[in-house]
């Protein structure tokens, strides 16, 4: 059977004597079990239907039709499916069609009422439910260890437990300047300054304190904003075929930064960008810094170059991809065109979400035929952006409601084209198509007319942020095609989750705020769980749960359930403190230990599941070029709060044959850099930056020959050399106290003896062959630039 997309294939079996009855549990169950429940049963429940529960065969399939109509064979879509002669609609979709008694039959136990006994049904048990990541957070005490001196901290033992257990034991604590290094970049990006490296080593500033000194660096938002922007898949521009750039984003950007200083709570951190613009404010600053948040939302993908026929659904569909990813560790996208193959995510549950996104305004970035910007929310008040657009307001209104008129025209046809496609004549098809193709052309002329009068507009302070829009509850777009719908489905969240659907006077409205609330509430297993795997990720290089995208049941097993657990009550229980958390962490022996290995252990555990070392990591691209800029005096750390140069809308001409490619070269931290999503920069690329087109989980590390190109031949290596070496060059200090100071910049150590006296060799045969101290310092430096101890943290 293909029904709603979807196939089972359907049997009669021999029923009772002429003219008698048709008994459900005799004639009908055993074929139902036979045949169908393969794909309309406890494992897949494909189109909304199961034909072991009464409920739900009797009830709307996902295409909006009944399957079995008890009383009204006529209305019954499987009777239609297995007559129809169609291939993508007949049943059985192959091998030999039911015979005419058979179907007879069938059609018999319909107009009979489709009677089916309570007791004849099975339970709805759906696989999945039973999932650990679906269940409640299961917190225990830290187990006991048999070396009870070894462990310093709650993780150590949870840590220590399994290890034992494993029989390993762990390397030595890593030195201290090796630690203070990890800990520089692990919440700054940055190297440890030369007074923080001699305060550490005389002990004058023990461990927590230089944790909590760098926690309250301005550059720890910085850094980790920049894993925020990873996973939200933060950029300027819109990624549409012309790649329309949005002056507006580095709001949000600094937005994020600057929540994550302030410690800003990650329960409200989540609310304020899903839906800071229906949170209550007092003041027109504070109602543009939650309005700013939703750029989250706004930075969904955005697709095409025609305005008629927008394929919104697609740029909902990224927000849906990425909230799943980055806030519920799930791949909700997969079901979008069917129930999802593995994790207990229906349709229904996909598109429960969906009419939330659906009833919520997104601000249009411009496209090729449409060269401006329209729906960004004003950070003015109201009443001052009326007065401002008061003589355009008419003819605004106008523009607008024709091509909302046009745009609704062109979807109605558009669907009904789809539904007649296989019943009309090749005539009446090209007619339909030509009166679509008639109605596309109004809508983009329309739009070109609306694009051309925006522009005349006096610009005004705007965000890349969403609005409420009508609410609507969403259909089932079978196979995921838009003119295709199917059954509507009320606004609700995950059944797996609970499956609460909105309130009555929640309705009246997107349904964000809700979301939100249901995403932080404590007894959500996953939002927790995953932000706190994220970060347990980004300071130990794998998540406790290896694949922190995807809690579900393809995504790898958690290593340390107790401890993820632990950890996330425990982060709730101290205010959703991300700062909290990184205290947590840090201050354990575990993430304290040194990255040496030991023979035995890499034999038994090559892959470090137990922790018994720190694993070693090179720095990511933002850190490198930061660091080569910082040595080499260039680095701008002030932050970045004006927006890139890019030229006014007015002038813009993108299209999807030259689209927008724009660089501007900043001294300023690699974060605040301006980020393309279709033309990504080359160093970028080389040292595995974060592609802004999906959800970041975890960079990669590759080693390539063009890394060592760029070492060798770059300007930027060259420069920062040679900048670092005149003013080496002109110190009055002795060259070893200036070598030893060189050194300990790259490195946050003196070097060893022999490596000073070989280093001095170098340089002194530099001298001679250039006859130029600067630039013999210069191909010291570069030379120690190559080395894995500058690249990489131990």
């Amino acid at each position: 059977m293909k029904f709603g997309g979807l196939e089972c294939v359907l049997l009669i079996c021999i029923a009772g004597p002429a003219g008698a009855a048709v008994d459900f549990v005799r004639d009908v169950q055993p074929l139902f079990q036979k045949h169908c429940i393969r794909c309309h049963g406890p494992d897949e429940q494909n189109g909304g239907l199961r034909y072991d529960n009464k409920v739900m065969a009797l009830g709307q399939a996902d295409s909006g039709r009944h399957a079995i109509s008890p009383g009204h064979p006529e209305k019954s879509e499987l009777l239609k499916r297995i007559a129809s002669t169609h291939k993508e609609e007949q049943m059985p979709p192959k091998g030999p069609r039911l015979a005419e008694s058979e179907v007879k039959l069938l059609k018999q136990w319909i107009a009979e009422g489709a009677k089916w006994p309570e007791s004849a049904s099975v339970a709805v048990v759906k696989p999945g439910y039973d999932h650990w990541s679906f269940q409640p957070l299961r917190v225990t005490e830290p187990p006991a260890v048999k070396d009870a001196k070894w462990a310093r901290h709650p993780i150590d033992r949870f840590i220590q437990a399994k290890r034992e257990s494993a029989g390993l034991t762990a390397v030595d604590d890593a030195e201290t300047a090796v630690l203070l290094r990890r800990l520089s970049y692990g919440l700054t990006g940055l190297p440890p300054g030369k007074d923080d490296l001699a305060a550490v080593s005389s002990g004058t500033v023990t461990t927590e304190q230089m944790i909590e000194r760098l926690l309250a660096s301005p550059h720890y938002g910085e850094r980790w904003g920049r894993h925020w922007m990873d996973w939200v898949r933060y950029a300027d521009t819109a990624g549409d075929n012309s790649d329309y750039p949005i002056p507006q984003a580095y709001l949000y950007r600094n937005y994020i930064i600057d929540s994550l200083n302030s410690d800003l709570p990650y329960n409200r951190f989540l609310t304020e960008q899903i839906a800071g613009d229906l949170l209550p404010t007092k003041t027109q600053a504070e109602r543009n810094r939650l309005t700013i948040a939703t750029g989250y939302i706004a930075m969904a993908r955005r697709f095409g170059s025609l305005v008629e026929r927008y394929p919104w659904h697609l740029t909902i569909e990224d927000t849906l991809d990425n909230l799943g990813r980055t806030v519920m560790g799930l791949t909700l996208s997969c079901a979008r065109c069917h129930d999802h193959k593995f994790d207990p995510i229906s349709t229904r549950d996909y598109y429960g979400l969906y009419g939330i996104f659906a009833s919520t305004r997104y601000p249009f970035p411009g496209i090729e035929l449409f060269k401006t910007q329209r729906d960004f929310v004003p950070l003015i008040s109201a009443a001052e952006a009326a007065k401002k657009h008061k003589p355009f307001e008419k003819e605004t209104r106008r523009l607008t409601e024709e091509l909302n008129r046009c745009l609704a025209q062109c979807e109605e046809l558009a669907q009904e084209n789809a539904k007649l496609e296989r019943v009309i004549s090749l005539d009446d098809q090209r007619r339909k198509r030509s009166e679509l193709d008639s109605m596309l052309r109004r809508a983009r002329d329309v739009g070109e007319d609306l694009a051309a009068h925006l522009k005349k507009m006096p610009a005004i302070p705007t965000a890349y942020a969403v609005a409420d829009a009508k609410p609507m509850d969403a259909a089932i777009q079978l196979k995921g095609e838009p003119e295709r719908p199917g059954a509507t489905v009320p606004r609700k969240f995950l059944d797996v989750l609970g499956g609460q659907s909105l309130s009555k006077e929640s309705q009246k409205g997107s349904g964000r705020l809700e979301l939100a609330k249901w995403l932080t509430n404590e007894k959500n297993p996953l939002t927790a769980r995953v932000i706190v795997n994220r970060v347990w990720q980004r300071h130990f290089g794998t998540g406790l749960v290896p694949t922190a995208s995807d809690f579900g049941l393809r995504g790898e097993k958690p290593t340390h359930l107790e401890l993820l657990d632990w950890l996330a009550a425990d982060f709730m229980r101290n205010g959703w403190s991300l700062k909290h958390l990184h205290r947590r962490i840090l201050s354990s022996r575990t993430w304290q230990l040194s990255s040496q290995d030991t023979e035995d252990n890499v034999a038994s555990d090559p892959t470090n599941t137990h922790y018994w070392k720190h694993a070693r990591r090179r720095l990511d691209a933002e850190s490198l070029r930061d660091t080569l800029l910082l040595i080499g005096g260039s680095l701008d750390l002030t932050p970045q709060t004006k927006p890139h140069p890019i030229p006014s809308s007015k002038d813009w001409k993108y299209t999807q044959h030259h689209p927008f490619k724009d660089s501007y070269e900043s001294q300023k931290r690699s974060v605040y850099l301006m980020t393309k999503r279709l033309t990504a920069q080359t160093y970028f690329q080389t040292f595995d930056g974060a592609d802004p087109n999906v959800c970041t989980t975890t960079r990669e590390s590759s080693v390539t020959a063009l890394q060592a190109l760029y070492f060798a031949n770059d300007e930027t290596i060259h420069e920062q050399a040679e900048k670092l070496g005149r003013h080496l060059a002109k110190l009055n200090s002795p060259e070893e106290q200036r070598l030893r100071d060189a050194f300990t910049s790259l490195f946050s150590r003196v070097p060893a003896d022999d490596e000073q006296t070989l280093l001095l060799q170098h340089l002194e045969k530099a001298k001679q062959q250039t006859n130029d101290s600067a630039a013999a310092w210069s191909s010291l430096l570069r030379s120690l630039f190559r080395l894995n101890e500058f690249l990489y943290l131990d």
